[in-house]
């Protein structure tokens, strides 16, 4: 009884170290991945990372409704009008449809938009299409987190 209580505890072992290291390299943490690397790509004003990641047909809008397009946020970050000290993601979260990926997550940020201070924790959903076996944003909508609430 003993052996097979130990050879039960060895196999739930294994397979739960496999699933591990399948979780981390699974497809969603490419989408993490990639998240990040935006993340960073704002904080480094680095517009060559940020257009690798946006499709030609990407669309964002943030809490006010004003809707914003690649060329757009591209703008936005050389030209200085926004400009981000800092932003650190947290609590990712990917499901996956087929070529299709929802990415779910809040960031802690420390900006500004037209001079004025942007900082704070911030809530967002982007949307992704594999395009040529290549993960592109689509949409992105964002809003800030209500600490009073």
């Amino acid at each position: 009884m003993r052996s097979k209580v130990l050879t039960a505890a060895s196999a739930a072992t294994l397979l739960f170290c496999g699933l591990a290291a399948n979780a981390a390299s699974a497809p969603g943490q490419a989408l993490v991945d990639i998240e990040a690397k935006w993340a960073k790509a704002m904080v480094d004003k680095d517009a060559k990372a940020l257009d690798s990641i946006l499709a030609p047909t990407f669309a964002s809008q943030g809490a006010s409704g004003k809707v914003n397009t690649k060329a757009g946020a591209l703008n936005d970050l050389t030209s200085g009008k926004v400009v981000v000290r800092s932003m650190t993601n947290h609590d990712v979260h990917v499901r996956i449809i087929g070529n299709v990926a929802i990415v779910q997550g809040m960031d802690d940020e420390d900006s500004t938009y037209d001079g004025k201070p942007f900082k704070g924790t911030f809530t967002w959903m982007d949307v992704y299409e594999k395009q040529g076996g290549k993960w592109l944003a689509i949409a992105s909508q964002g809003t800030a987190v209500d600490a009073k609430k």
